[in-house]
This record gives structure tokens, sequence and C-alpha cells, in this order.
């Protein structure tokens, strides 16, 4: 165990050397510490526009949003007035506020300047109208005694900047104590607006620039790790630079209160690109490898930037904790609610992702913190992985680098993805994870199938069934469908025997692995939720005692414009048209090619979809289609777009065109997600 522990650290530092050399080569070059000194120079300029900083405290009536607040704001109550069945809270009578505590603190990191006016609209919120003396201190200033107001006030202070740059003032109320409200009540603050003071120069916030600094090293870095084109790097670092500079001169709060989790994502995901590189030259050597597994890194990187992001809101995420947390103390059997639509009352809910992320709670522990970051994080490793999968699948059936490289571009701003994780349906996602890989088996096992591979399918279907309902459903509708497929595309002849017919018509392993799997999934789960549907039952009575019925029961047609064509036609849709169309397009071009089984695996995947959507004849919502196909979508808009860049240099600029916006359309996707979800 010494020797092997021994030898392990021996490689962690021989790779760890081997890094840091790398990202020692590529620092030594005069071009990069010029472009980084034109980046700092750009961000100080930047800091000259000081815009004015609002906070809306407790949410803002004209964009009827609220929560924006919250990463600024520590120790103050939740924002007021609730949010009512009946009437909203943009629509009360009274503006929106929040209740400090007896001390509370607001900060506006990175803000950067010197002297700063803040104005604070509160009030002293006594029920008898008297006032009350606060005390406000800020960063290096003497305390200031106010007398606040029984009705809304805006009082005026002079505030300095802390050297790191970031602007705190800290609110001590006395308490108010009502008999039939057991929280800390301080006084209700409703906005706080801060404006720059003096002439210009103003004074950049060093420990911004510095974390600026950091991830756009850690950006030019994960390009040079991943040997992209220099071209392209220096297009990334310039409009890298160029983004944060506008950020700061126009929403100098949206960049700062996020710069040290980006800089800190960034450097992480570099870490994991000489690990799947490693994982994807040992399964196919090719010289693009690298550049695979820093796409995949990227979409690891998209995905918990916006998870961790301090504007981002969740409605689900804390089920998947406390159901982690409960598998961890041996709970495997239980049961989630479905939604009206879905037909109300429980269903059982498999415990498979979360045997997947049990073991690392041994390293992470099992507060609530940690495990939420260990759902975060893990989900997006295993989901991630798919991009490296689509490059596998195409590479594999030598569709040619650049359709590997594009299919996984096009996978890792996957709209219907992201928005998932906005959500927080993560036990979706990592049973999703798993289909890709299923996918390869797939393609794999259309002509013959060992007994060990067919293990590695049954185990692999077994997840799936062990993961999630609608996933396994998906899967199963996909599953028949191969077998449908390979059965009658390898036929034997009218003159073959009969016991030879039945033996070589049917693929009895694939079969016998997927039914295993079934006989399995059934026998360790599903047996023992024999009284759901009995439950379901009492719980669909129960509400059609209250004049609700579950599932409406809408027309089918109208089922379908909701769940099929508001999807994909309607604007900000999950499933663009344009990457629907490229999508189904190089299916068919796979298809025409016979490139391996990768043609019937990408059939049985769309129409094991369609098949899914059958769901609707008995239930008013469908399984998550759109997440279940975009693998395949990708994979076949991968092929369509290399094909398209032949096509002389009219095909090439449209093809880069039609890349770009794709890009495009899912990182605005994901930015309006976090920004909007839940608002």
């Amino acid at each position: 165990m010494t020797s092997l522990s021994f030898r392990s650290a021996a490689t962690l530092l021989h790779w760890l050397t081997a890094e840091v050399r790398r990202i020692a080569v590529a620092a030594r070059a005069p071009l990069w510490w010029s472009a980084l000194g034109v980046a700092l120079a750009l961000w100080s300029l930047a800091y000259q526009a000081a815009p004015t900083v609002r906070l809306d405290i407790g949410g803002d009536r004209v964009s009827r949003q609220r929560g924006f607040d919250t990463p600024f704001l520590d120790n103050f109550n939740d924002p007021e007035p609730a949010h009512l069945p009946d009437r909203p809270w943009y629509a009360a009578d009274a503006p929106p506020y929040r209740w400090t505590r007896d001390t509370s603190t607001v900060t506006l990191p990175g803000i950067g300047g010197d002297l700063w006016l803040l104005r604070v609209t509160a009030a002293s919120g006594r029920p008898d109208g008297s006032p009350v003396i606060g005390v406000w201190r800020s960063a290096d200033d003497l305390p200031v005694s106010l007398q606040i107001d029984a009705q809304p006030r805006t009082y005026m202070l002079l505030v300095r900047t802390d050297p790191s740059g970031d602007l705190r003032l800290t609110f001590e109320t006395p308490r108010l104590n009502v008999a039939t409200d057991p929280r800390i009540l301080g006084m209700p603050v409703f906005r706080i607006v801060a404006s720059p003071i003096g002439t210009t120069p103003y004074r950049p916030s060093w420990m911004t620039l510095a974390w600026l600094a950091g991830a756009l090293t850690g950006t030019a870095a994960i390009l040079h790790r991943a040997h992209a084109p220099t071209t392209i790097t220096a297009l990334t670092v310039l409009a890298t630079a160029l983004l944060f500079a506008w950020m700061i001169a126009a929403r100098r709060m949206d960049l700062t209160i996020v710069a040290p989790t980006i800089a800190i994502l960034i450097w992480i995901a570099y870490v994991l690109i000489p690990v799947i590189d490693a994982a994807l030259t040992t399964t196919q050597p090719a010289d693009d490898t690298a550049a695979a597994a820093g796409v995949t890194a990227g979409a690891w990187f998209v995905r918990m930037a916006g998870m961790v992001h301090p504007y981002a809101l969740t409605s689900d995420l804390g089920l998947h904790v406390n159901n982690l947390a409960d598998v961890a103390r041996g709970i495997l059997l239980f049961t989630e609610g479905l939604p009206c639509r879905a037909g109300a009352g429980p269903q059982p809910y498999p415990p498979g992702g979360y045997l997947a992320l049990l073991p690392f709670v041994l390293l992470t522990g099992a507060d609530r913190a940690a495990l939420t970051l260990l759902v975060q994080s893990g989900t997006a490793l295993l989901e991630s992985s798919t991009t490296a999968i689509i490059w596998l699948l195409l590479r594999r059936a030598d569709a040619g680098r650049r359709a590997a490289l594009y299919g996984a571009l096009l996978y890792a701003v996957a709209p219907p993805i992201l928005r998932s994780y906005s959500v927080g349906e993560m036990a979706n996602l990592i049973a999703q994870a798993w289909v890709a890989p299923l996918m390869i088996w797939l393609t794999q096992a259309r002509d013959t199938v060992s007994w060990r591979a067919a293990l590695v399918g049954t185990m692999l279907t077994l997840i799936i069934l062990l993961s999630h309902g609608g996933v396994a459903l998906s899967t199963g509708a996909m599953l028949a469908v191969w077998l449908l497929l390979r059965t009658v595309w390898q036929r034997p002849s009218d003159q073959t025997p009969v016991t030879t017919y039945w033996r070589t018509a049917l693929p009895w392993q694939p079969i016998g692995a997927f039914a295993v799997a079934g006989i399995a999934a059934l026998a360790l789960f599903y047996s023992a939720f024999g009284h759901v549907a009995e439950e379901r039952r009492i719980a669909q009575a129960a509400l059609a005692v209250q004049g609700i019925v579950c599932p409406p029961g809408d027309p089918l047609l109208s089922k379908l414009n909701w769940w099929i064509s508001g999807l994909i036609f309607t604007p900000g849709a999950p499933v663009a048209p344009l990457a629907l169309a490229i999508g189904v397009t190089g299916a068919v071009l796979i298809n025409r090619s016979r490139r391996g089984g990768l043609g019937a695996t990408l059939a049985a995947c769309w129409l094991g979809t369609c098949a899914s959507l059958g769901t609707l004849l008995i239930s008013d919502q469908p399984v998550r289609w759109t997440i279940f196909i975009y693998p395949a979508l990708c994979v076949g808009a991968g092929a369509a777009l290399a094909k398209l860049q032949h096509r002389e240099r009219a095909g090439a600029l449209l093809t880069f065109t039609i890349l770009w916006f794709l890009i495009w359309y899912g990182v605005a996707d994901r930015v309006r997600q976090v920004s909007e979800y839940l608002r």
C-alpha cells in the first residue's frame, strides 16, 4: 500500500510538473504579456466610466423582477411584500423592501473609485410612528448616528471604498420586538443608490483586476492546452478582454460579483483537460483529442458558471440534495409527487444518480453546503462528458475531425440541457449522461455482440433504468426501435433453414442484455412500489372532489402544439428550428453514407423519441424529449456542417455562420435563464 501511494504521488507530481511547464512555456511569450498589459490598461480605463449603481431592495416594480439584490446583502430578511395568488408582489400598495436585522451589511464588490455618495431610502418601521436612532458604518470612516423617521426618506452619506476597492456600509439598528413575528427586525430599506464623487482618474479595484487577469490567463491557458489555432486563441482573448471592459464600464456589479467564481472555475476546467485528453487518447488516438478535451472542459465550465452564479435561482436543487442525504443514510426507496399534468400522486424516484455521487460524499462531507456543491459539480461533470462522447462517436464513424468538433461544440452550449440545470433536474441529467455511452454501445453492436459486450450493455441500461423514470422510458423506446431496425436490416435470406433463421434473424445477445437489465431494475427497485398505483388513484380522487381533474385532459392537438411546436417554433425555444433542421439532415446523411452502426443508432434515437411522445395520449405532460434527443441532434448537426463546409467558399462561410449563431443562441439562452428564471 505504501509503494502504491508513493507511485500515485509521484505520478501526480509528474503530471503537475508537466502542466506547470506547459503554462510557463506559454507565459514566456512576449505577445502574451503584451496582451495582458493591454487588457489591464483597458480595464483600468473602463473604470473611469464610473456608473451609478442602484440596488432595488426587495425588487423592482418596473421590471417586475426581484432577487438581484441578494448577493450584495448580508444578514437581511427576505423581500417583502409577499407574492400572493391573487396579487403579485409588484402590484401591492407598499413598495418592495427588506427588513434589516440588528446588524446588516451591504457590499458593492469591486466598485473601485475612492469616495461615493450613497443614497439610502429607509424608514424606522415602528408601528407607533416613532423614529429610531441607527448607527451606520463604512470601511475606514467613523460611525454615523442617524435618526430614521417612520416614513420612508432618502438619507445621503459619503462613503470611502476599502483598499481592495469594495464599498461596504453596515446598518446597526435597535431591534423591533413584535409578538407575532419571531424574526429579528431592524428597519425596512427600500433602495440604495451609489454615485461617484470627485474627478477622474478613479482608482480601479486591484482585487477585481487580479481576478479578471486570472480568468483571462486561464482562458488563454485552456486554448493553448487544447491546441487551438493561434488566430482562435487571439480572437477569444481579445473578445474576453473587451467583454470585461464593457461590463466594467456599463454593468460593473454584474461582473465584479462573479469575477472570483469565473476565475476559479476556469482553472478547474483547465485541470480537467489533461484527464479527459488521456481518456480520449486511450480510447480513440487522434491528433485532436486535446481539442475535444478542451470543448468538454468548456461545457463543464458553462454548466457550473450558470449554477453557482450569485444571481442564479433554482427550483429543484434542494430536492436532490435532500435525496442524496437520504441515500447516504441508507434510504433507497422513496417517491416524489407528480404534477397534476402528469397525473398527480406519488411516483417511484430511482436513486441511481445519487448512488453514482455517493462515493464522493466521503471526500466532501455530508453537510448541506458540501452536498449541494457535490450535486452541482458531479452532475455537470457526468453530463458534460457527453460532449466528449459525441466527438468519439463521429471520429469512430470516420465522419472527420471537423464534424466531431462541431458536434461537440454544439452540445457544449445545448439550450435544453442548460435549462435543465436552471430548473435543477439533476436526476434527469445524470441519467441522460449514460445515454451517450449507450449510443456508442449500440453503434458497435450492429454486427456481433460478445457476452462481455453484452454485460456492458446490461450495466448501461440498468443504470439508466435506476436513475430516472422519464429517461428510462425514452431509452426503452429507443432500444425497441433499434432492435426492430437491426432485425429488419440483417434479416437472412428466405432460403435459410428455419432453425438458422431464428438463430440469426434476431439479435439475441442485445435482447438478452436489455431483458436482464429490465428484470434486475424491476427486482431491485420497482417491485417495491406495487402500492403506488392505488395511492395515485386515491390522490386523483381527492383532487377531483375539489374540482381538480388530474391530468386535465387537454385535447391532443393542444398538447402537441404546446409540447412539440411550442418547444421549437416559439421565440427563444430550447430547440432552435435551424438546429433541428441540420440535426435531421445530418442523420439522413449518415444513414446514406452507411457509417458503421451510427446511422441505425441515430434512427433509433429519433424514432424512439417520437414513440415516447405517445405518453401524451394518457398524460398532459410528456417526457423531456428535447433533452433526450439533443446528443443525436448534435451528432447529425456536426456531420451536416462538415459536409456543408466542403461546398467551396460559400459553403464554408455558411457553415461558420450557422455554427456561431447556434453557439451564440445557446450562450444567450443560458444568460437569460440565469437572469430571469424564478424572478
